[in-house]
C-alpha cells in the first residue's frame, strides 16, 4: 500500500515493525523514534514524511513563522558559499 491509499496508518505501521529491533513496545521518546526512523530506507523514510505531512494538515497545525535574515547575514552566506565553490573547482 502507499501513502494516500486508504490506510497509511497500517503501512506507517508495518515499516516501524519491519525494523530489525522492533520489540512490538511502545516508543518513549523523540529519540527512540529517531533513531527507529534511521533503519528505514530513503523510501520509507520519504513515506513515513508524507505521512506525518498530512496529520499535521488535518490537524490544522499552524506553520511555524516565517525566519527573517538580515542583508548582512544574506550576504555573508552567499560569500561563504561562492568561496566553498571556488575551492572545489580549483581542487577539481
Amino acid at each position: 500500500m502507499r501513502y494516500g491509499e486508504k490506510n497509511p496508518v497500517v503501512q506507517v505501521s508495518g515499516l516501524i515493525e519491519s525494523l530489525p529491533h522492533y520489540d512490538n513496545t511502545a516508543m518513549q521518546s523523540l529519540v527512540d523514534i529517531e533513531q527507529a526512523v534511521q533503519n528505514l530506507s530513503a523510501e520509507q523514510q520519504a513515506e513515513l514524511l508524507l505521512f506525518v505531512a498530512e496529520r499535521l494538515r488535518r490537524q490544522r497545525v499552524p506553520l511555524p513563522e516565517p525566519r527573517e535574515f538580515s542583508q548582512e547575514q544574506l550576504k555573508a552566506w552567499l560569500d561563504e558559499d561562492e568561496q566553498a565553490m571556488d575551492r572545489f573547482r580549483s581542487e577539481s
